[in-house]
Formats: C-alpha cells, structure tokens, sequence
C-alpha cells in the first residue's frame, strides 16, 4: 500500500519577493508494505515434525494421516539432513511441501522447499547453500542460539518464534519473539514460523504450533509462492480473520474474544486493545509494524510485519 504526503519546498519566495526561479515541490510517500494484499484463502499447516526416517517414532504416512485428520490443510515433515518424499505423506488434497531439517553442531535450520542436505561450517554458510539452491532458510529453535551470532548472519528467510517442543520442555525457552523484534529492529525482513518440532504421534507438542497461509489456492505452488511474499501467520492456536493496510491505518481483525497488540521497532508497544478488531495508524517513523492476537485462553498469533518507509 502506498500513500501519498507532499512536503513542499518552495524556492525564492521570501517576503514577497520573486527570484523569477521555477518553484518545486518535492513529495515523500509513505510506503506500507502488506503481505496479504494478493488475498486467498487460508490454508493450515506444519512445517516442522520429524518422522522414522530422522529422529522420528512413526511413519511418514502415519504423520500425514493425522495432520490431515485434525484440519491441516499442508505438512512439511522435517526430518534431520535427510529428505523425506512428500509422496508418502502428502496427497492432492492435503499436500506436502519438501522440508529438510539441516542440523549441525551449530544450528537447527529448516530448509523449507529443499529435497536434500548439505554441509556447513556455521550458521551463515547453512543459510547461504539452502538460500543458493531456492529454499527458505529458517532458524528453528531460535532460542537456542546467541542473540549475537543470529545478529551477525545475513539472509535468513525466517526464524521460528515459537518452538512448541522446546516450550513444553523449557517452558519460556520456546518463545524467540523478542529476537525477532531485534532482528527486524535492525532492518532485517525475516519472517516468524512457529511449528511443533514433535517426534512422534504421542508427543505432547503434537499440534500445539502452526502456520495459516494465506493463498489462492491449496496446491504447493500456490503455498510456496504466498510463504515467499510473507503471506503467512505463526500461531498457537490463535486466529486472525483480517489483515489488512489502508488510508494509513493496519486493520486486523481476530477470533471473538480475542484482544490485540501492534507493535514497532525496538518491540515497542504501539497500540493494545481488549477486541478482536482494531486499527493502528502509522505516522511513518515506526520502522514496521507488527499485530498479535491473543486468545482468551493465552494462545497467540502473529503476523508478519508491515514495513514502513518514506520514499
């Protein structure tokens, strides 16, 4: 969304005074970028489970079945440095999406769009082969990484704020949010994911953290395409109905009884409000904004930002 504010500058006009100069008028406009502005509908899925064929306890098909069963719409399973071929486990109406989960000693990364691994030596170089060979690099377990070393990397597509493995083992530990925020704050354009990073049908991070897409159509082209523009959410279970950028204002609207916060660079609460619909109006020297819903039961979701610039 772009919007238009003049700021004139009038040359050789003081005191009523003509220098016989042309006046000229500069005009600044402010830049709002919306990621859902291609519209669609939205389409639930995982991106990060791990099957037998890593660290995994069941099937790939046994996976799919369940996650097709309880309402996802897609699933990448994410096994360790290995591809798993989304033909056993995805179908035409509940597709899978190539994910690699490339562990080092260093870092988990999920290679989204990726049907195989390579090695790296550290962080920036397994960034830069899976960004090299057309993947999307994302930084799961977030937490478990300095906020130095993820400061200091270049490139990285996304990084998992929420990790429902690590938040049910280390409660407060599976919550990267306020890396995030430092990310962006920097100028950095990544964006959040937040997954399960369960093991197995019986692990209680089961279901706990997703993805919504929001694309024209449900097949994995259309998926990719939209995860590429930033047309996605991170959710633990709360749901956004609306986002939306018009007449300098973010509009989001969320699931009843739901409450909202939209928030700029630095992490700065910029507007909070007991609802399920709000606006924000941008003034243009936030740097991004960024709306999260909470539910009545503390389940959250987050969108991905609305970058803000004069140009």
């Amino acid at each position: 969304m772009i919007l238009a504010v003049a700021g004139s500058a009038i040359l050789g006009h003081q005191l009523g005074v003509s220098t016989g100069k042309p006046s000229t008028v500069t005009t600044k406009r402010l830049v709002v970028a919306d990621p859902y502005a291609g519209g669609g509908t939205w389409f639930k899925g995982n991106l990060h489970v791990a099957s037998v064929r890593g660290v995994g306890k069941d099937l790939p098909s046994a996976i799919g079945a369940w996650y097709a069963a309880h309402g996802y719409a897609f699933l990448g399973i994410s096994d360790m440095n290995t591809y798993t071929w989304a033909s056993e486990y995805g179908t035409r109406a509940h597709p899978g999406v190539p994910t690699v989960d490339a562990t080092y000693p260093f870092a988990d990364v999920l290679a989204v769009g990726m049907d195989h691994w390579q090695p790296a030596s550290n962080l920036q170089g397994a960034i830069d082969w899976i960004a090299h060979d057309g993947g999307l690099p994302v930084l799961a377990a977030a937490r478990s990484q300095s906020l130095a070393t993820v400061m200091a990397v270049r490139g990285l597509f996304g990084l998992e704020v929420y990790d429902a493995s690590v938040a049910y083992s280390n409660p407060g530990q599976g919550d990267a949010t306020a890396m995030w925020d430092r990310l962006l704050s920097a100028g950095n354009r990544v964006y959040a994911f937040a997954g399960d990073d369960a093991t197995g049908l019986h692990d209680p991070a089961l279901g706990r953290a997703w993805i919504d897409v929001l694309a024209t159509a449900q097949d994995l082209g259309s998926l990719l395409s939209s995860l590429r523009q930033g047309a996605f959410i991170a959710s633990t279970g709360a749901e956004f109905t609306r986002l939306n950028v018009g007449e300098r204002t973010v509009t989001a609207e969320a699931k009843p009884r739901s409450s909202l916060r939209f928030i700029g660079r630095g992490g700065q609460l910029l507007k909070a409000v007991s609802a399920s619909s709000a606006s924000y109006q941008v003034s243009g020297d936030e740097g991004y904004v960024r709306v999260e819903a909470i539910g009545g039961d503390g389940a959250r979701a987050w969108s991905q930002p609305f970058y803000v610039s004069w140009r």
